[in-house]
Protein backbone atom coordinates (compact mmCIF):
# COMPACT_ATOMS: atom_id res chain seq x y z
CA UNK A 1 0.00 0.00 0.00
CA UNK A 2 1.26 3.59 -0.73
CA UNK A 3 2.21 6.12 2.06
CA UNK A 4 0.09 8.50 3.10
CA UNK A 5 2.64 11.54 1.81
CA UNK A 6 1.20 13.82 -0.13
CA UNK A 7 2.87 16.38 -3.25
CA UNK A 8 2.61 19.49 -4.38
CA UNK A 9 1.80 20.78 -8.08
CA UNK A 10 4.90 21.65 -10.10
CA UNK A 11 2.16 25.30 -10.40
CA UNK A 12 3.06 25.76 -6.83
CA UNK A 13 -1.10 24.67 -6.44
CA UNK A 14 -2.39 22.52 -3.73
CA UNK A 15 -0.79 19.26 -2.36
CA UNK A 16 -2.45 16.19 -4.10
CA UNK A 17 -2.38 12.81 -2.98
CA UNK A 18 -0.44 10.20 -5.58
CA UNK A 19 -2.25 7.56 -7.10
CA UNK A 20 -1.54 4.50 -8.92
CA UNK A 21 -2.43 2.93 -11.79
CA UNK A 22 -1.83 0.74 -15.04
CA UNK A 23 -0.70 2.18 -18.04
CA UNK A 24 -3.79 1.28 -19.96
CA UNK A 25 -7.07 0.71 -17.32
CA UNK A 26 -9.63 0.67 -19.86
CA UNK A 27 -12.16 3.17 -18.29
CA UNK A 28 -14.16 4.89 -20.83
CA UNK A 29 -12.60 8.25 -19.23
CA UNK A 30 -9.25 8.30 -19.83
CA UNK A 31 -8.16 10.36 -16.54
CA UNK A 32 -10.72 8.92 -13.70
CA UNK A 33 -8.45 10.90 -10.76
CA UNK A 34 -8.72 14.43 -12.88
CA UNK A 35 -12.58 13.76 -13.52
CA UNK A 36 -13.19 13.05 -10.00
CA UNK A 37 -11.10 16.03 -8.74
CA UNK A 38 -13.25 18.23 -11.09
CA UNK A 39 -16.38 17.60 -8.92
CA UNK A 40 -16.03 19.33 -5.46
CA UNK A 41 -16.93 17.16 -3.19
CA UNK A 42 -15.29 14.02 -4.93
CA UNK A 43 -11.67 16.28 -4.54
CA UNK A 44 -12.81 16.79 -0.79
CA UNK A 45 -13.26 12.75 -0.14
CA UNK A 46 -9.65 12.22 -2.16
CA UNK A 47 -8.21 15.23 -0.66
CA UNK A 48 -8.76 13.88 3.26
CA UNK A 49 -5.29 13.55 5.29
CA UNK A 50 -6.50 10.31 6.26
CA UNK A 51 -7.07 8.66 2.84
CA UNK A 52 -3.92 6.13 2.34
CA UNK A 53 -4.12 5.54 -1.14
CA UNK A 54 -6.10 6.35 -4.56
CA UNK A 55 -6.76 3.98 -7.21
CA UNK A 56 -7.32 3.71 -10.77
CA UNK A 57 -9.20 0.64 -11.08
CA UNK A 58 -7.63 -1.54 -13.76
CA UNK A 59 -10.51 -2.28 -16.39
CA UNK A 60 -8.65 -4.45 -19.01
CA UNK A 61 -10.20 -7.72 -19.68
CA UNK A 62 -8.35 -11.08 -18.56
CA UNK A 63 -7.61 -13.72 -20.65
CA UNK A 64 -9.74 -16.15 -18.01
CA UNK A 65 -12.68 -14.38 -18.26
CA UNK A 66 -13.03 -13.61 -14.87
CA UNK A 67 -14.55 -10.53 -13.76
CA UNK A 68 -15.96 -9.73 -17.43
CA UNK A 69 -19.11 -8.30 -15.50
CA UNK A 70 -17.59 -5.19 -14.04
CA UNK A 71 -14.29 -5.05 -16.70
CA UNK A 72 -16.77 -5.14 -19.57
CA UNK A 73 -20.31 -5.11 -19.08
CA UNK A 74 -20.03 -2.33 -16.49
CA UNK A 75 -17.18 -0.36 -18.15
CA UNK A 76 -18.73 2.19 -20.89
CA UNK A 77 -19.70 5.57 -22.04
CA UNK A 78 -23.10 4.57 -20.78
CA UNK A 79 -22.67 2.52 -17.54
CA UNK A 80 -19.75 3.21 -15.38
CA UNK A 81 -18.28 5.80 -16.81
CA UNK A 82 -15.32 6.34 -14.46
CA UNK A 83 -14.66 4.63 -10.91
CA UNK A 84 -11.34 5.28 -8.63
CA UNK A 85 -11.25 3.70 -5.21
CA UNK A 86 -9.09 4.41 -2.15
CA UNK A 87 -8.76 3.58 1.45
CA UNK A 88 -9.27 5.73 4.47
CA UNK A 89 -8.52 4.92 7.98
CA UNK A 90 -10.89 5.08 10.93
CA UNK A 91 -10.50 5.74 14.53
CA UNK A 92 -13.79 3.81 15.45
CA UNK A 93 -14.24 0.52 17.35
CA UNK A 94 -16.70 -1.15 19.78
CA UNK A 95 -18.30 1.34 22.39
CA UNK A 96 -16.78 4.11 20.57
CA UNK A 97 -18.79 7.20 18.67
CA UNK A 98 -18.01 6.74 15.34
CA UNK A 99 -16.20 9.70 13.83
CA UNK A 100 -18.84 12.80 13.15
CA UNK A 101 -19.23 13.60 9.66
CA UNK A 102 -17.89 10.51 8.31
CA UNK A 103 -20.68 8.81 7.13
CA UNK A 104 -24.76 8.38 8.32
CA UNK A 105 -24.34 5.16 8.80
CA UNK A 106 -23.45 3.90 12.16
CA UNK A 107 -23.27 0.32 11.47
CA UNK A 108 -20.23 0.86 8.80
CA UNK A 109 -17.87 2.75 11.47
CA UNK A 110 -18.94 0.71 14.45
CA UNK A 111 -16.70 -2.38 15.34
CA UNK A 112 -13.06 -3.55 15.16
CA UNK A 113 -10.21 -3.69 17.62
CA UNK A 114 -8.79 -7.05 19.23
CA UNK A 115 -12.37 -8.14 20.76
CA UNK A 116 -13.51 -8.42 16.77
CA UNK A 117 -10.69 -9.93 15.81
CA UNK A 118 -8.98 -6.66 14.30
CA UNK A 119 -4.90 -7.43 13.77
CA UNK A 120 -3.33 -3.76 14.16
CA UNK A 121 -0.83 -4.65 11.41
CA UNK A 122 -3.91 -5.35 8.92
CA UNK A 123 -6.93 -3.02 10.51
CA UNK A 124 -10.34 -2.85 9.31
CA UNK A 125 -9.67 0.42 6.69
CA UNK A 126 -13.05 1.97 5.07
CA UNK A 127 -12.57 1.15 1.55
CA UNK A 128 -14.04 3.95 -0.69
CA UNK A 129 -15.14 3.82 -4.28
CA UNK A 130 -16.00 6.14 -6.66
CA UNK A 131 -18.52 5.51 -9.75
CA UNK A 132 -20.02 7.80 -12.38
CA UNK A 133 -23.07 5.81 -13.51
CA UNK A 134 -24.52 6.17 -16.64
CA UNK A 135 -28.22 5.83 -18.01
CA UNK A 136 -27.64 2.16 -19.50
CA UNK A 137 -27.77 1.03 -15.67
CA UNK A 138 -31.63 2.05 -15.24
CA UNK A 139 -34.07 -0.36 -14.74
CA UNK A 140 -37.07 2.35 -14.36
CA UNK A 141 -36.46 5.00 -16.54
CA UNK A 142 -33.67 7.19 -15.64
CA UNK A 143 -33.64 4.76 -12.06
CA UNK A 144 -30.64 2.74 -11.21
CA UNK A 145 -31.59 -1.39 -11.74
CA UNK A 146 -32.55 -2.20 -7.72
CA UNK A 147 -30.39 -5.12 -8.66
CA UNK A 148 -27.23 -3.50 -9.91
CA UNK A 149 -27.68 -2.18 -5.78
CA UNK A 150 -26.62 -5.34 -4.48
CA UNK A 151 -23.56 -5.49 -7.65
CA UNK A 152 -22.02 -2.70 -6.70
CA UNK A 153 -22.32 -3.05 -2.55
CA UNK A 154 -20.96 -6.53 -3.06
CA UNK A 155 -18.39 -5.98 -5.39
CA UNK A 156 -17.18 -2.80 -3.09
CA UNK A 157 -17.48 -5.29 0.32
CA UNK A 158 -15.74 -7.93 -1.12
CA UNK A 159 -13.13 -6.07 -1.93
CA UNK A 160 -12.92 -4.94 1.99
CA UNK A 161 -12.88 -8.71 3.07
CA UNK A 162 -10.18 -9.90 0.53
CA UNK A 163 -8.16 -7.41 2.04
CA UNK A 164 -8.28 -9.28 5.23
CA UNK A 165 -8.30 -13.12 3.57
CA UNK A 166 -4.54 -14.42 2.32
CA UNK A 167 -6.75 -16.18 -0.56
CA UNK A 168 -9.41 -14.03 -0.75
CA UNK A 169 -13.06 -14.49 0.33
CA UNK A 170 -16.19 -15.16 -1.22
CA UNK A 171 -19.60 -14.31 -0.58
CA UNK A 172 -21.89 -16.65 0.99
CA UNK A 173 -24.46 -14.66 3.17
CA UNK A 174 -25.63 -10.75 1.37
CA UNK A 175 -28.18 -8.32 2.71
CA UNK A 176 -29.28 -5.09 0.75
CA UNK A 177 -31.22 -2.31 2.27
CA UNK A 178 -33.09 -0.01 -0.50
CA UNK A 179 -33.18 3.77 1.34
CA UNK A 180 -33.80 5.80 -1.93
CA UNK A 181 -34.07 5.61 -5.80
CA UNK A 182 -30.49 6.42 -7.15
CA UNK A 183 -31.03 8.47 -10.40
CA UNK A 184 -28.92 8.33 -13.30
CA UNK A 185 -26.43 9.45 -14.84
CA UNK A 186 -25.00 10.28 -11.60
CA UNK A 187 -21.74 10.13 -9.29
CA UNK A 188 -22.14 7.89 -6.10
CA UNK A 189 -19.62 6.73 -3.33
CA UNK A 190 -19.68 2.94 -2.30
CA UNK A 191 -18.08 1.98 0.95
CA UNK A 192 -17.63 -1.47 2.04
CA UNK A 193 -15.38 -1.93 5.91
CA UNK A 194 -14.88 -5.12 7.63
CA UNK A 195 -16.65 -5.13 11.39
CA UNK A 196 -15.73 -8.57 12.21
CA UNK A 197 -13.78 -11.33 12.09
CA UNK A 198 -14.17 -14.90 13.74
CA UNK A 199 -11.77 -17.56 12.17
CA UNK A 200 -12.32 -17.92 8.72
CA UNK A 201 -15.32 -15.36 8.62
CA UNK A 202 -15.23 -12.03 7.79
CA UNK A 203 -18.26 -9.77 8.53
CA UNK A 204 -18.56 -6.89 6.05
CA UNK A 205 -20.75 -3.61 6.13
CA UNK A 206 -21.54 -1.19 3.21
CA UNK A 207 -23.39 1.47 1.86
CA UNK A 208 -23.97 3.70 -1.14
CA UNK A 209 -24.29 7.76 0.14
CA UNK A 210 -24.43 10.72 -2.78
CA UNK A 211 -22.98 13.95 -2.81
CA UNK A 212 -24.78 14.67 0.53
CA UNK A 213 -23.87 11.95 2.54
CA UNK A 214 -27.40 10.48 1.83
CA UNK A 215 -27.69 6.72 2.45
CA UNK A 216 -29.26 5.48 -1.22
CA UNK A 217 -28.48 2.12 0.30
CA UNK A 218 -27.01 -0.15 2.49
CA UNK A 219 -25.72 -3.73 3.08
CA UNK A 220 -23.68 -6.46 5.57
CA UNK A 221 -22.50 -9.54 4.88
CA UNK A 222 -20.75 -12.81 5.24
CA UNK A 223 -17.86 -13.42 3.35
CA UNK A 224 -15.54 -17.21 4.20
CA UNK A 225 -11.98 -16.82 3.58
CA UNK A 226 -10.94 -19.01 0.53
CA UNK A 227 -8.69 -21.38 1.33
CA UNK A 228 -6.44 -21.47 -1.50
CA UNK A 229 -6.99 -19.26 -4.72
CA UNK A 230 -9.57 -21.85 -6.53
CA UNK A 231 -11.66 -19.38 -8.95
CA UNK A 232 -9.27 -16.56 -9.15
CA UNK A 233 -7.08 -16.08 -11.95
CA UNK A 234 -3.71 -17.30 -11.84
CA UNK A 235 -2.52 -14.17 -15.21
Amino acid sequence: MASAMQSTSSSGGPAVKPHSAPENHNQFIKDPVAHFRAIPWCATLLNDPAVLETIVVDRRPLASGESNFVRRVMNSATTVRACVTFFRMVKAGKGLAPEGGLSKSEALLRGGGKEDGEDRRNPFLLFNALLDLGEDLCGFRGTLHGGLFAVLMDEVMGTAANFQAEHGAYTVQFNTMFRKAIKTPQVVLVRGRVVKKEGRKIFVRGTIEDKDGNLLGEGDGLWVQMGTDVGRSQL
